[in-house]
């Protein structure tokens, strides 16, 4: 029986055997089967939305999300897109690029009026904004075929509540082809944008900005602080505009400029300056304070810029590398005599007395705007020139902010940077405790050939910072201005309704006019502290 099954087994795995060989063997081929017939193509789809924003003030109301990006120390603060380049606003309206200078105004009617300078499109935007911020009309009160076409630098909006007369005046400062500051109206009903609007008063200088004081600073007086955002020659001015007819005068007012009285002795301390001598800012200490006047530039309202130029050497007025913003702490009367101004520096390896950048807090005498006191509270010059600044990032300071509390400092890197692209910083009211609030985004996909970075020039800088807390009855709410030179694009250009011809001369025979092509952006920031 055993033998029996034993075999059986046997037979059975053999069998199993020469199955499982048999079955490694290579087939025949089968036919090939017919292919199916295409399906039927589906429908289309239903085309999106459009972008629309929500009715309220903090939420997006640009496509194009804010480019900016709050630093860990403020993220409290939120940032919220009003209005992109590419936005059409009431059907007709397209903000043109490099949106600078700004002034915002309640429109009496419960919305909102916002006016920006195109810096590189020599042109002046206005926009109408509803209850909630939401742009619903816009128009240019100034465009690049205006006969004194200039770069339209920094602005501030002259407001009769805050500064004196009756009407609100935006005061746009002309830095390159022509050279005045321009005042126009905000709520004309049918602008002019081809007017001359030159303030002939003021003076010509390399306007970066005009600044008005409040009414009562001085009161029955007009003054207004400017920047001379100049290089060459006598440099870089603070000048004055000081009129005792009232404190709403653009006509009958003199012009002055700011001329060292004291500078360091080099150990630390101060020395009375000599006469007939000039001085540069590279004369003064970091922190120190140093007495200054004002003194007139005789007939200066019938000067050229380059006449300017010759009577403030001739005067031995201070040397600054080029002033740019000027702004003064609010809160009260007094503190509207506390001025605070930047000055942009031109670059390492350039052989100047400033690299990287300075900012200066300047105090006006109580009774004589003529005199005062000078001091650099902030530098970025921390190892080169006088190598004591306290600031070791900044680069380039450009636009300024000042509140009651705090200084915010805006950076322009793109003639010189320190490798991050452009921050805001906030610093007390001191210049001291500086901290980085936010920084420039640079996104590749908005740039022509997608390969923009964070180093390369030409990324990007901020205009206008603008505390609208009381006009909007919420505090904290800023609207700041981008200008991101990588976004550009033929369909920005020309959007103020003129084409500027490559060369057209200016009266000095300046040629280096161009159509610009880039973007804008402004963007709300909630919770910014004041």
């Amino acid at each position: 029986m055993k033998t029996t099954k034993k075999i059986l087994l046997s037979a059975l795995i053999a069998l199993a055997v020469g199955l499982t060989f048999n079955a490694c063997e290579d087939g025949t081929d089968g036919i090939n089967g017919i292919d199916g017939v295409d399906g039927t193509d589906g429908q289309d789809g239903q085309d999106g939305q459009d972008f629309v924003p929500e009715p309220t003030i903090f939420a997006d109301k640009s496509s194009t999300p804010p480019l900016v990006a709050m630093s860990p120390q403020f993220n409290f603060v939120k940032a919220y897109s009003l209005i992109s380049t590419p936005d059409v606003i009431g059907g007709n309206f397209q903000l043109a690029g490099s949106a600078d200078g700004a002034g915002f105004l309640s429109d009496n009617q419960g919305g909102y009026i916002y006016v920006v300078n195109n810096e590189d499109s020599y042109s002046v935007s206005r926009i109408f904004l509803d209850k909630n911020l939401i742009p619903t009309t816009g128009d240019y009160l100034l465009n690049s075929g205006v006969s004194d076409f200039s770069r339209q630098c920094s602005g501030t909006m002259f407001e009769a509540a805050v500064h004196g007369g009756s009407k609100d005046i935006f005061l746009s400062a002309s830095e390159r082809f022509h050279y005045d500051v321009k005042g126009i109206d905000p709520r004309v009903t049918t602008p002019t944008p081809n007017a001359d609007f030159g303030l002939d008063a003021l003076g010509e200088f390399s306007w970066e900005n005009a600044v008005p004081l409040p009414k009562d600073a001085y009161s029955g007086k007009t003054l207004i602080i400017g920047g001379d955002d100049d290089s060459s020659g006598s440099q870089g001015q603070v000048t004055m505009y000081y009129s005792t007819q009232g404190d709403a005068d653009f006509n009958n007012g003199k012009i002055y400029v700011m001329r060292f009285k004291q500078i360091s002795d080099g150990a630390g301390g101060l020395q009375d300056v000599s006469a007939s001598t000039t001085y540069n800012e590279g004369s003064l200490d970091f922190g120190q304070t140093y007495a200054v006047e004002f003194v007139e530039i005789v007939d200066g309202a019938s000067m050229t810029q380059s006449e300017m130029d010759t009577a403030c050497t001739a005067i031995n007025a201070s040397q600054f590398m080029r002033v740019e913003d000027v702004d003064y702490q609010k809160g009260s009367d007094a503190n509207g005599r506390n001025i605070f101004f930047a000055v942009t520096g031109k670059g390492p390896g350039t052989g100047t007395y400033n690299d990287w950048g300075t900012v200066y807090n300047l105090k006006l005498d109580p009774e004589n705007p003529l005199q005062g006191t000078v001091k650099q509270i902030v530098s970025g010059n921390t190892n080169t020139n006088n190598m004591d600044g306290n600031l070791p990032d900044l680069q380039s300071p450009d636009n300024i902010c000042v509140t009651e509390n705090f200084i915010y400092i805006q950076e322009d890197p793109n003639s010189f940077s320190k490798g991050h692209t452009a921050y805001i910083y906030q610093t007390d009211i001191n210049g001291k405790n500086p901290n980085k609030v936010l920084e420039f985004i640079v996104r590749q996909d908005l740039a022509e050939d997608n390969s923009v970075g964070p180093m390369d020039g030409d990324q990007g800088e901020y205009g206008a910072l603008i505390d609208i807390s009381d006009k909007v009855g919420i505090p904290g709410t800023f609207i700041l201005a981008l200008q991101p030179h990588y976004w550009v694009s033929d369909s920005f250009g020309e959007l103020d309704g003129h084409n500027f011809i490559k060369g057209t001369p200016a009266s000095n025979g300046d040629t280096g006019g161009r159509e610009d092509k880039q973007a804008s952006q402004i963007v709300l920031l909630k919770g910014l502290p004041r």
